[in-house]
């Protein structure tokens, strides 16, 4: 089939690898323009416009995919399939609806659950045991479309949403080439989403990092595990009675402690936030044992580099994001 590939972020550089390879045609490739990144702020083309490059395919880069003169240039390449991943713009009613062709989407859940720019990250968060992807069929409304084809994954007890972005960017391949199969064959049968069940899973901010110790030990593991990498889930420290200035420290891997202690031991933190005797941090319920931090300017590292480097002790308190 002839494949028009749009796409920016790193989520769909499998499948466009894979698709390189396959008997599908590949036409061209859309991404979005190169922006500023890093601390020099030196232009950044998309993962997608380097893997392309290093494929060689011609790859095109557009502020507006939905220019007249680009959608005439579209036109021109006569696609059978449009297929969008993380491509970061709206496609418009006119692409939708070129003669002979289909637009499609490989999307970060099992939709109808968590429509939208963040599924993975929120899945996490949000505590679930199990995602996946979804191919959909593109229409005016996002994320919305008749279901093509998906597959199911469970989260892995340790898995964080950067983790779980990779493994699942790997598994496109396998569901895009089931959906194409389908499509060459005839054999395909789309199915509404049930409107019923459907959720959202909005744009993270730095904002969303914040954490706030008074939450239940698991929901604070799960935001952390959920925004690692980015934005990042961060608290506040400042020594107890010292002269440094409060320091933000944000905060990569952490697990739920056992409750094998009384709220009533010595060593159990009574405040949220307090660090206590075996620097496990006390929570609204249970606690939680950080394992990886950083400090703001500084690298990643173990918990408890940190806490020798800063000299913590019991007592000391972290405060909210």
């Amino acid at each position: 089939m002839r494949i028009l590939f749009m796409g920016s972020g790193e989520f769909g550089v499998a499948t466009l690898k894979w698709l390189r390879q396959s008997h599908h045609e590949m036409v061209e490739v859309i991404t979005q323009p190169a922006r500023p990144a890093g601390r020099g702020k030196k232009l950044q083309p998309t993962p997608i416009f380097q893997t392309a490059r290093q494929m060689n395919l011609n790859c095109l880069e557009t502020v507006d995919v939905n220019a007249p003169a680009l959608l005439e240039h579209i036109k021109n390449l006569q696609p059978e399939i449009i297929l969008v991943i993380a491509f970061g713009q709206k496609i418009g009613k006119e692409l939708l609806n070129l003669p002979g062709c289909r637009a499609i989407n490989l999307h970060g859940s099992l939709l109808p659950k968590y429509r939208g720019a963040a599924p993975i990250n929120w899945a996490i968060i949000n505590g679930e045991r199990e995602t996946g992807l979804t191919v959909i069929e593109i229409n005016e409304v996002w994320d919305a479309g008749a279901i093509l084809g998906q597959l199911r994954s469970p989260i892995k007890p340790q898995e964080r949403a950067g983790e779980l972005h990779d493994r699942l960017a790997e598994l496109g391949p396998e569901l895009v080439a089931q959906v194409l199969e389908k499509l060459e064959t005839g054999t395909l049968s789309p199915e509404v989403q049930n409107e019923n069940e459907a959720s959202r899973a909005p744009k993270l901010g730095k904002e969303d990092g914040a954490i706030c110790w008074s939450q239940p030990a698991q929901k604070i593991r799960n935001h952390i595990h959920g925004t690692w990498p980015w934005p990042g889930a961060y608290c506040y420290f400042q020594k107890r009675g010292g002269k440094m200035k409060r320091e933000r420290l944000i905060v990569a891997r952490t697990e739920v402690m056992s409750e094998d202690r009384s709220g009533t031991s010595p060593e159990w933190p009574q405040t949220p936030g307090m660090i206590a005797q075996d620097m496990s941090i006390g929570c609204g319920s249970g606690r939680v044992q950080l394992l990886e931090v950083k400090a703001e300017g500084g690298k990643l590292m173990p918990f408890d580099k940190f806490v020798n480097g800063r000299h913590l002790q019991k007592g000391d308190v972290l405060s909210d994001g």
